[in-house]
């Protein structure tokens, strides 16, 4: 079984933790590094604009899993002009 890991992060400005696993931790870093973005800024991002009726946990893994997604689409069709990240966070509103 995976375990799950805790990690502190700031939600506009505010303190707290989040629970992902080791793998999610992981896809989350390779996005920002991907992206050039601070893993609290990228969450902040996913906070802020996230549907209504789904938790910030839940939002961050339906976020990487439509990212990787939509990576996989632009590398087999090489021509598509936006960045996943973007099409994530459409993803998940």
């Amino acid at each position: 079984m995976t375990q799950l890991l805790s990690k502190v992060i700031f939600i506009n400005h505010h303190k707290t933790s989040m629970r992902l696993a080791a793998a999610e931790w992981d896809a989350i870093d390779n996005i920002c590094k991907r992206e050039n973005i601070k893993r609290n800024t990228l969450i902040n991002l996913i906070s802020t604009r996230k549907n209504a009726q789904l938790g910030l946990t839940c939002s961050v893994r339906l976020f990487s899993l439509i990212y990787f997604y939509q990576l996989l689409i632009k590398n087999n069709k090489e021509k598509q002009q936006s960045t996943p990240i973007f099409d994530a966070i459409k993803g998940i509103i």
